[in-house]
């Protein structure tokens, strides 16, 4: 089966001062440029047979084979996607770079390198893949969907930096006034600008995005 590259709409969530990294590796059901998508349940039969110990997942810069900086020990699934938590090898002239471009925001998505002969041809033009077997994983700099982006970076104390966490909730539809009165005065702020149905709709998806935050 033929190797295929997709950079779906995914983040980079945390990299720490070590060398770990979390990151949704792929999302379900969201299209690229080419309206590719990946359909919920499609990683199942991989994970069922990923053990680290026994192959390693590794982690590439760009696709590029000879640039390998680190591997994914662990993958879980949410309802948004394929959670893989990474660790970089710093110890490497790639990896330490990686990592500090990382910390810099300067890189600004992960990337899937899968095989897959379970898929069906969308009206969109596009394919729906429905089992995929994963080959490799990379940090890319321009992602294929521009909804692929770095989230949040933990700074040097643990914590969450102001401006990375409105960079968050301006992405998922709120202006620039509703985030001040968001932090300023909570909700009750936001509902002075909005109608109390708007912000009740948007307010569910708000929410799981702040709950991804570690504090």
């Amino acid at each position: 089966m033929k190797l295929i590259t997709k950079e779906l709409p995914t983040s980079v969530e945390e990299v720490t001062d070590d060398g770990e990294v979390v990151a949704y590796l792929s999302t379900f059901e969201n299209s690229d440029k080419v309206g590719d998508v990946i359909a919920r349940g499609a990683f199942d039969d991989f994970l069922m047979s990923f053990d680290p110990e026994v192959t390693k997942l590794p982690m590439l810069y760009g696709h590029q084979n000879t640039k390998l900086i680190g591997e994914w020990v662990d993958l879980k699934v949410d309802d948004t996607g394929l959670i893989g938590r990474g660790v970089i090898y710093k110890e490497t002239t790639q990896g330490a770079d990686v990592h500090a471009l990382l910390k810099r925001k300067a890189l600004s998505a992960v990337s899937i390198g899968f095989r897959s002969n379970d898929y069906e041809s969308l009206s969109s033009g596009g394919r729906q893949f429905n089992k995929v077997e994963l080959v490799e994983t990379s940090i890319v700099l321009n992602p294929c969907n521009p909804a692929a982006e770095i989230l949040s970076v933990k700074s040097d104390d643990g914590l969450i930096a102001v401006s990375d966490l409105k960079s968050v909730l301006r992405n998922a539809g709120l202006n620039r006034a509703e985030i001040e009165a968001l932090f300023n005065d909570g909700w009750v702020g936001i509902k002075q600008l909005r109608s109390s149905e708007e912000v009740e709709e948007k307010s569910e998806d708000i929410f799981n995005i702040l709950n991804e935050f570690k504090f």
